[in-house]
């Protein structure tokens, strides 16, 4: 099987087989036994695992790179990808093998399908299998859902993060800010330390005795005071992820750590992995910027920096069609032109849904079927000095760089 035909037969698989609530609250015990089958290779890997709500992505990379910097060998396994499959699995910044990637498939696609194994559990045991070849110094597990019973649950990491907790997945993890820090908090484990990067004391307190529980000793990440770091990411948002992921490194036993090395790793993340897709200008002359910001609290901190700028923002918007999206339209500021569109995805808000809140809002804006129309038509619109914004969905993103 070539790398073509592994990535259409993956393609076809669903990205979970627990697609309602009832399902999702079942058992790992599915994933325990692909381990199982695979000869645990996860138990030879150094593991820093990432759970939170947002700032996953970017927090891995960050300590992917100051690690790197200090002469590691990196593994990262995150999710969703952009452009290529390939990128949810990258040793410093390169991306699996297409071999590898075939033949992992074509030796093991029965078991696959006899055990009903997801896109998700698939690619994760990949890049387990794939790190403990390559002799990695560490690994970084991103959680993809939740935390209590997504498949990277079943490693035992030696540091554990949880970036933040605000609303995302509702249909799983719950309504409620509480019952999505159960689920995150799944991730933490008897004698493993782990840093949470939320400040909200109520949160704080959960997380707290969730540690006290486990036996377990809780960090909180440092002051954003205390980030003065020079980074190639650019958002402002990036200061909670760069603080997390300072203290996650300030934890590991087992390297000397240098921080001139550590300041080199925050500016050079970029070129230390291949992250993109976060606060990154496409184009100039109008700058055109786009972030994969995707729910309400993501939103509100790319907003939160766009107020900064005296130029006239326009804003291309599509997102899915769950949770509560159409609340990011009402975040909207009244003074942007907004480009609103369908994403190619079946899994695509309906854009009348987000017309209508749009005129409810008394939005300026225009409506486009295509994204790529939607932004040709906010440059055209542009003078030199205004700025384009891309936000909504990591989907939107692919179809614009694509």
């Amino acid at each position: 099987m070539n790398y073509k035909n592994a990535l259409k037969w993956l393609n076809e698989i669903p990205i979970s087989f627990n697609k309602d609530y009832k399902g999702y609250k079942l058992t790992l015990k599915k994933v325990y036994d692909l381990f199982n089958y695979l000869k645990n290779p996860e138990k030879k890997l150094k593991i820093i695992h990432i759970g939170g709500t947002n700032g996953k992505g970017s927090t891995s990379n960050i300590i992917s790179s100051i690690l790197q910097e200090h002469g590691k060998n990196i593994g990262v396994f995150s999710s969703p990808h952009i452009l290529d499959v390939r990128e949810r699995i990258k040793i410093n910044d390169v991306y699996i093998s297409k071999n590898f990637f075939s033949e992992f498939i074509s030796k093991h696609k029965k078991y696959f399908t006899e055990n009903k194994i997801s896109f998700f559990e698939i690619l994760f045991s990949m890049s387990v299998c794939y790190f403990s070849k390559n002799k990695t110094d560490y690994v970084i597990l991103e959680v993809g859902l939740g935390g209590r019973l997504d498949a990277t649950n079943i490693c035992n990491p030696i540091v554990s993060c949880i970036t933040n907790i605000g609303y995302d997945h509702k249909k799983f993890l719950g309504n409620t800010l509480l019952s999505i820090a159960t689920e995150k908090a799944g991730i933490i484990k008897t004698g493993i330390p782990v840093v949470i990067g939320e400040n909200r004391k109520n949160l704080i307190r959960f997380f707290q005795k969730t540690c006290d529980d486990r036996l377990t000793k809780m960090y909180l990440a440092g002051s954003l005071n205390e980030v003065n770091y020079d980074s190639d990411l650019k958002g402002m948002y990036q200061r909670k992820n760069i603080s997390v992921a300072l203290k996650a490194i300030s934890l590991l036993n087992d390297i000397q750590i240098d921080y001139q090395l550590v300041k080199k790793g925050v500016k050079n993340v970029k070129k230390n992995t291949r992250f993109y897709g976060r606060w990154d200008i496409i184009s100039y002359n109008p700058n055109v910027i786009i972030d994969v910001a995707h729910n309400v609290d993501g939103i509100k901190e790319i907003l939160g920096q766009i107020k900064e700028y005296k130029n006239q923002i326009r804003i291309v918007f599509g997102t899915l069609d769950k949770n509560d999206q159409l609340k990011i339209v009402d975040l909207f500021p009244k003074n942007y032109i907004y480009y609103f569109c369908n994403i190619d995805s079946e899994r695509a808000m309906n854009i009348a849904k987000i017309l209508e809140r749009a005129r409810q809002n008394k939005l300026n804006f225009k409506s486009f079927n295509k994204s790529k129309n939607a932004l040709v038509q906010a440059m055209n619109d542009s003078s030199k000095n205004d700025v384009v914004f891309v936000i909504g969905s990591v989907y939107l993103i692919s179809e614009i760089l694509t």
